[in-house]
């Protein structure tokens, strides 16, 4: 057996120059930015920062049901049927970590979210959590 050894000399300078390049888009939020950049925040969220709109009265998705884009069905119908909050749930956790803020308005209900905010919290990474609740303290649990 061959022992493994990591090498992570350059892992620090990595994250800090995608972080750099990031802000330096002015893609992203400066609240959005500034959870990103705290340590253990998952690389990944570097490489694919999220979006959040800016006031929760933008989002005029329908609470009773929603036609799931294609870029979000893996696992879900094309319609989710009223009442069926675990396919809900999967694809506002979808829209929230990967989507625009013109998905969120379009498929975001907004009494969905607020009446349903501590189980999706849940059900969603804690970085976005931070950002939706520091934004809109209403949201928080």
């Amino acid at each position: 057996m061959t022992e493994f050894e990591l090498d992570l000399d350059g892992a620090e300078a990595t994250r800090t120059a995608m972080g750099e390049r990031l802000r330096a888009s002015g893609a992203v939020d400066d609240d959005i930015m500034a959870t990103l950049l705290q340590p253990g925040v998952p690389d990944w969220f570097l490489a694919h920062p999220f979006q959040v709109v800016a006031d929760l009265d933008e989002l005029n998705g329908s609470g009773s049901s929603a036609e799931v884009p294609d870029k979000w069905r893996d696992g879900l119908p094309s319609r989710i049927k009223p009442g069926n909050r675990e396919q809900h749930f999967l694809l506002y956790q979808r829209i929230l970590t990967t989507g625009t803020r013109d998905d969120q308005r379009a498929l975001i209900d907004r009494k969905y979210l607020v009446d349903n905010w501590p189980a999706l919290a849940r059900e969603i990474h804690p970085v976005v959590t931070a950002v939706w609740e520091q934004r809109f303290p209403s949201l928080r649990r």
